[in-house]
């Protein structure tokens, strides 16, 4: 069943679900604004899941490959993809308790497939005829020269964080002071 609604204002009942995860997408959000409406709706003691797929810039091949690209496009292959905003999370009174991990992971990627994502980029796609050519025989002797008997290999970090609900901060009463408003009637 698909529900259409605002992370802003989950159309859910408080205390409905044992998980909810974002991938990819929590930079995008407004923290003051989405963490508390998902504590609402996460059962006591249940998790936020907040994770990213981030290519890992960390091996030669790739890091000449970022560098080739970035001569069309000074944003190619960027690996910041707003982990720097899971800071929101783990400072929250909302989810006080968190751990993080990170995976690394293999995507094996043959020659056709790395032309065909180089030639994919915006940036590459505008480029004259004659310098996109260029661009994309460098990117097939890049692969050819990286390639060795393996193959190649793209690797990625997935990052998680986990993150445990507090009830606490949704449930205290507020106590107003006694010197409050006073309304006259």
């Amino acid at each position: 069943m698909a529900v259409c609604g605002s992370p802003e204002s989950l159309p859910f009942n408080p205390s409905s679900f044992d998980a909810v995860l974002v991938h990819q997408g929590f930079h995008e959000l407004a923290p003051g604004l989405v963490l508390p409406e998902i504590a609402r709706v996460l059962r006591p003691g249940s998790v936020l899941g907040v994770s990213w797929l981030v290519r890992d810039d960390t091996v030669p091949w790739v890091k000449r490959l970022a560098t080739l690209l970035r001569t069309v496009d000074r944003n190619a292959m960027r690996g910041d993809y707003g982990t720097k905003s899971v800071h929101e999370l783990i400072s929250s009174k909302y989810f006080p308790e968190d751990e993080h991990i990170t995976k690394r992971l293999w995507v094996p990627v043959d020659r056709d497939s790395l032309i065909a994502m180089a030639a994919a980029r915006p940036a590459v796609r505008t480029l004259d005829s004659d310098a996109r050519s260029d661009l994309l025989a460098k990117v097939a002797a890049l692969a050819d020269d990286s390639a060795g008997t393996s193959g190649l290999r793209l690797p990625y970090q997935l990052e998680c964080w986990r993150a445990w609900v507090d009830h606490d901060e949704l449930t205290t009463p507020i106590r107003p002071h006694d010197d409050g408003l006073t309304i006259t009637v």
